[in-house]
């Protein structure tokens, strides 16, 4: 990681080939990507690097610079959030709201960056870091990668684009849900499915007309195309 002694890092390895054992060295402002792989292993360590590709890249100093399109940004913002640097994911969010693009697709009931690309399809890769730094928050990249998931219930088979899901999260043995359809219509209906829940009945509180049944491998949820909130409880 270039890491030798006390001396600021000037650059960061990007790849490193085992079996040659040749390192592909970028400058250290590449590190605002690397640092968010070694942060959840070596957070110190990620941190020092995380600090200089900052000040490299002026991002601890001008609010104002045109971002680039690419992962560094993106993935600097998540690890501001990751390590409480108020200030400066405060800075990073604004400059992202200003130069990436963030655009509701009406039609195909999408959010997405387009970055300054002027794609036909935004790029997947950044957008994915930008997902995530939306859903970042102090430590949640160290927990996420420090043991697996706990297996729960997942919610599946959604209508989607047809209707989407806000949220999904359980409090203590109910499932919330946060429906959003691309265009309400409460005449028609939409069906998904809950795998995973905890034999038994289940009881559903929502619109008039949502139901839920059990069946032998999950539970069925049938409700009005309305944008609302549902939740399931067992008993």
């Amino acid at each position: 990681m270039d890491l030798v002694g006390e001396a600021e890092p000037t650059t960061t390895t990007f790849y490193y080939d085992p079996q040659v054992d040749v390192h592909h060295r970028l400058p250290v402002r590449a590190a605002l990507t690397t640092a968010f792989y070694v942060a959840p292993q070596e957070a110190q360590e990620a941190r020092r690097l995380f600090d200089a590709a900052c000040r490299s890249a002026r991002l601890d100093q001008d609010p104002d610079l045109p971002l680039v399109a690419g992962r560094g940004v993106p993935s600097a913002l998540v690890l501001a959030r990751e390590w409480g640097m108020t200030d400066l994911t405060e800075r990073l969010a604004s400059a992202i709201d200003a130069s990436y693009e963030p655009t509701w697709d009406d039609d195909r009931g999408e959010f997405t960056w387009g970055m300054g690309l002027d794609e036909e399809h935004p790029r997947g890769q950044f957008n994915a870091f930008l997902a995530a730094a939306e859903a970042s928050g102090p430590g949640r990249w160290t927990a996420l990668s420090a043991a697996p998931l706990e297996s729960c219930p997942q919610v599946v088979d959604v209508d989607f684009p047809r209707v989407a899901l806000r949220h999904a999260d359980w409090a203590d043995s109910t499932l919330r849900l946060g429906l959003a359809p691309l265009r309400e219509n409460p005449q028609q209906r939409t069906t998904f499915r809950v795998i995973g829940a905890a034999p038994g009945s289940w009881q559903i509180a929502g619109p008039p007309g949502a139901t839920v049944e059990r069946t032998e491998h999950s539970l069925v949820i049938e409700t009005p195309l309305v944008s609302t909130d549902l939740e399931l409880t067992q008993g």
